[in-house]
């Protein structure tokens, strides 16, 4: 299990920063000009903190032409969906209304960046660690994974009592929930520092599809 925090903390530590909450955050700050057909295939969902999501809008509305909400939707505990404009050199929030101008709502973004995302999720990489096994195929959208169930029914073995451990955007660790050493060991894995990039310090468990904290 020890081997497991080392390996995780490495990944934390190591990833390249490419940090949303650093990019504009309203068209008019520098959003790309975009087709319709450009603009929606660059969308993709992850997750965030909702901490992180607040002090984003906050930042929003301190601009001298204060912007409207970031794209986001709740998902369970203190998890946010959200959406991001991907591209090669550099990510950046979607703002609320941003998709009217390609005849596209809020929700038709949401919508655009969930299917993206299963489009590039070509090759998981999952490995095991003791009485846990971590789940990753790209660093800045790993934690995304727990928007996909197509992802979680294509894993061998998976246990019927699915308990997730989310601490970073970088990290998604699972084991059984009937096993107290699983259990035990992803809670340490969601109290891990995360550098900034934080999702949930909360477990989470698979309950008929839907995803609730685990208590």
């Amino acid at each position: 299990m020890l081997h497991l925090l080392v390996v995780l903390f490495a990944m934390l530590t190591a990833w390249p920063d490419r940090s949303w909450a650093e990019e504009p955050v309203c068209p008019e700050c520098g959003a790309p000009q975009r087709d319709a057909a450009s603009f929606k295939s660059s969308l993709l969902v992850t997750v965030k903190n909702r901490a992180f999501v607040a002090a984003v809008e906050e930042k929003a509305r301190a601009q001298p032409k204060p912007a409207p909400g970031i794209v986001h939707a709740e998902l369970v505990g203190d998890v946010v969906v959200v959406v991001v404009e991907d591209r090669k050199d550099i990510s950046r929030f979607v703002m609320s209304g941003e998709g009217k101008r390609f005849g596209l709502s809020n929700q038709d973004m949401m919508n655009a960046g969930r299917e993206n995302l299963k489009r590039r999720v070509s090759r998981l990489q999952i490995e095991e660690h003791g009485p846990v096994r971590s789940l990753s195929f790209e660093a800045d959208y790993n934690a995304a994974l727990i928007l996909l169930p197509e992802v979680w029914s294509a894993i061998p073995n998976l246990p019927a009592e699915l308990v997730v451990a989310v601490p970073a955007r970088d990290i998604v660790a699972f084991g059984d929930g009937a096993d107290p050493e699983a259990v035990a060991s992803l809670r340490r894995i969601a109290r891990m520092p995360s550098e900034g990039y934080s999702v949930t310090s909360l477990l989470l468990q698979r309950v008929r599809g839907r995803w609730m904290v685990k208590n």
